[in-house]
């Protein structure tokens, strides 16, 4: 049997099936895309804590909650967890499960009730990781047992608080305080404490965390942290990637959970070295993680590292790598009958071949240049107008962030630090972090743009530059930046761009309709903090965040209050006095206005945010700051703003059941 055809019982075990609003959500991003793979291939899907084991029959099963797809979902394969739901309950014999993926939040050590009964299922299948390797990640003092060559902050063990204040006097006094944390934990950072050595209850609060946690460690806190730590990620033994992670503002901590950013990293021979020494000491483990400092210092060994950083850094889908693998060895073994299996021939999958189908004709290969750093490359028209489908929450239209050209038409313009300013510069970056089924031009918007009528306007009610042709660009001084002319061949193969953009966003519109009842569309866009040369607001500061609405008209009510009510609330809690506004100065440009349609369901939001609220504008007084990204900041706004999209959605998806 082809193993496209097959049908495995794959187990998930965890304390609870969600830890947030979602009905499904192990609050794991390497686990929830295994869980989303998982359905999208169409294996059956069980669920079960460790609370659930019991022994029947001299066999060992689980009460387990047994969960499934909507008939017709569509959705990215990694983001469709958010789509399952419990259909059933149902007891399981272990023996029946082909791969279990042990998250153990509910394991502490080797005294947690039940784990002779998990180990039931490698006498059938696989457990990953299994318990072996289970307990010893969830030890946090494991590494320094078997490493002790290995360099790491200054850590000791108290169970006691004669043990834990003997401790204390040999830890270094670095910034006046140290680390407590849980010595039996799965990560996240949420039992892990800074602890001021000159606190005045210094003893109570240590007593306090050892009737909490029973076994404790204390450790040197290493002021290197402050600059961010290392995550590197191996599966049966391999690196698969490598990462920085910077704490978020105000935050000391680098878990991702806690709002830390994931930059790219590369090892250096000798980090690599002692990556790869943490990593064969735990060789019961399959898939797991080596935290350490840029120093080499490690911190800890955990199992089941998220997988979003290396999705978003390098493409790597960490739940294809995993499940290829593994279904690759379970082929071809032995299965104990199972009354729950069902045949199924055809799972839905992510169906977007009518999308695709308007690249179609389209050069395969095109030259361009980036106007930003003068390079060229050979790139296919699927990249220069990309969709992106993320999850199907909302539509989000990227119209201006492109800084390509292709390089036959470069000489047709002056290309400086002026024809910067008429690009929405790193919106892309900014914006695609928010999900949503994203349509994206790589091309200038001097080159094409896609947030004009194609054919212009001659509307007196519009500013000149609004009412022009998407290849008539004027500048911010209300220049033609075009500087030499486009035969017709020339301007009708360049609207070829501009059709593909706004034909692709129309049929996700209509998919989205077609499939949810309604569409929701955010036009994403950035601006100068301050009104340059032919707008209204010349020389007049901006709110950082401009919600256009077109006066309230294009969308529902409910959907704008929840966008902007959840924006205002989002920003708050940072506290750097980030304004919103709404309709001004801009209230809409072309593509929300041609689609917004609230009597068709056709839902349309425009976001504006300035340049200074993520990043160095080109209008920074200081030069050599010009074009950096404010990394920090550029998490904070991706943060609000997704926020904001989400609940508009979910008010949408309520409006519409």
């Amino acid at each position: 049997m082809d193993k496209s055809e097959q049908v495995l019982n794959i187990a998930f075990e965890s304390g609870q099936l969600s830890y947030t609003g979602l009905e499904v959500d192990l609050y794991n991003t390497g686990l929830n895309q295994i869980l989303s793979m998982a359905a999208a291939r169409g294996h059956l899907l069980y669920h079960f804590s460790m609370e659930d084991l019991y022994l029947h029959e001299d066999r060992p099963h689980a009460k387990a909650s047994i969960l499934d797809l909507p008939e017709n979902w569509y959705s990215d394969p990694l983001e469709c967890y958010r789509l399952l739901k419990k259909i059933d309950e149902r007891p399981v014999d272990l023996s029946t499960i082909d791969l279990c993926f042990f998250r153990a939040d509910d394991v502490r050590n080797c005294d947690t009730p039940n784990l002779d009964l998990i180990r039931a299922i490698e006498e059938q299948g696989i457990l990953m990781e299994n318990v072996e390797a289970t307990l010893s990640t969830n030890d946090k003092y494991e590494i320094i047992v078997r490493c002790p060559g290995l360099p790491r902050p200054s850590t000791y063990a108290a169970c006691t608080l004669e043990e834990a204040m003997e401790a204390l006097k040999k830890l270094p006094r670095n910034k006046g305080s140290f680390v407590l944390k849980d010595r039996y934990g799965y990560g996240c950072g949420h039992a892990v404490h800074r602890i001021d050595f000159a606190d005045p209850e210094l003893t109570e609060v240590i007593n306090m965390y050892l009737n909490m946690y029973n076994h404790i460690l204390l450790q040197e806190f290493c002021s290197e942290v402050e600059e961010g730590d290392i995550v590197v990620t191996f599966f049966d033994g391999e690196i698969i990637g490598s990462m920085l992670r910077e704490a978020a503002p105000g935050e000391w901590k680098t878990n991702f959970s806690l709002g830390a950013a994931q930059l790219p990293h590369s090892l250096s021979p000798e980090q690599e070295e002692i990556a790869r020494s943490a990593q064969k000491a735990f060789p019961e483990c399959r898939l797991l993680s080596v935290d350490m400092l840029q120093s080499g210092k490690v911190l800890e060994v955990n199992a089941f590292p998220g997988g979003q950083g290396l999705l978003e850094l390098y493409g790597i889908s960490l739940s294809n790598m995993v499940l290829d693998r593994l279904e690759s060895e379970l082929l071809g073994k032995p299965k104990a009958p199972s009354a729950m299996v069902k045949t199924i021939t055809s799972q839905p999958a992510y169906q977007w071949e009518d999308i695709y189908a308007h690249y179609e004709g389209h050069a395969e290969k095109v030259e361009v240049v980036d106007v930003f750093s003068e390079e060229k490359y050979i790139l296919s028209t699927k990249d220069l107008i990309e969709f992106r489908p993320q999850n199907p929450d909302f539509i989000l239209s990227i119209p201006h962030s492109g800084v390509l050209i292709p390089a036959k038409y470069q000489d047709h313009f002056k290309l400086d630090a002026k024809s910067l300013l008429e690009i929405d510069l790193f919106s892309d970056i900014l914006f695609e972090a928010l999900g949503g089924l994203q349509v994206i031009s790589r091309l200038t918007p001097f080159f094409v743009d896609m947030n004009r009528r194609k054919n212009g306007s001659k509307s007196k009610r519009l500013p000149r530059h609004l009412g022009n042709p998407p290849t008539e660009y004027y500048n911010v001084q209300d220049e033609l930046i075009l500087q030499k002319g486009y035969t017709p061949y020339q301007e009708e193969s360049i609207l070829e761009y501009y059709d593909l953009y706004h034909e692709i966003l129309a049929s996700v519109i209509e998919k989205s309709k077609k499939e949810r009842g309604y569409a929701l569309l955010i036009d994403a866009h950035s601006m100068t903090s301050v009104g340059l040369g032919r707008v209204h607001d010349e020389g007049e500061e901006r709110d950082n965040i401009v919600v256009g609405t077109l006066d309230d008209t294009s969308a529902h009510p409910e959907i704008i209050s929840a966008f902007i009510n959840t924006l205002k609330q989002g920003i708050k809690p940072y506290g750097l006095g980030l304004t919103y506004a709404k309709n001004e100065p801009y209230s809409g440009g072309f593509i929300t206005r041609m689609h917004s349609d609230r009597d068709n369901d056709v839902h349309v939001i425009q976001v504006e945010v300035t340049m200074d609220t993520y990043m160095y504008e080109a209008i920074e007084t200081d030069k050599e700051k010009r074009y950096a990204l404010k990394q920090s900041r550029l998490r904070i706004a991706q943060d609000f703003l997704r926020k904001a999209a989400l609940a508009a959605s979910d008010t949408a998806r309520r409006l519409y059941v």
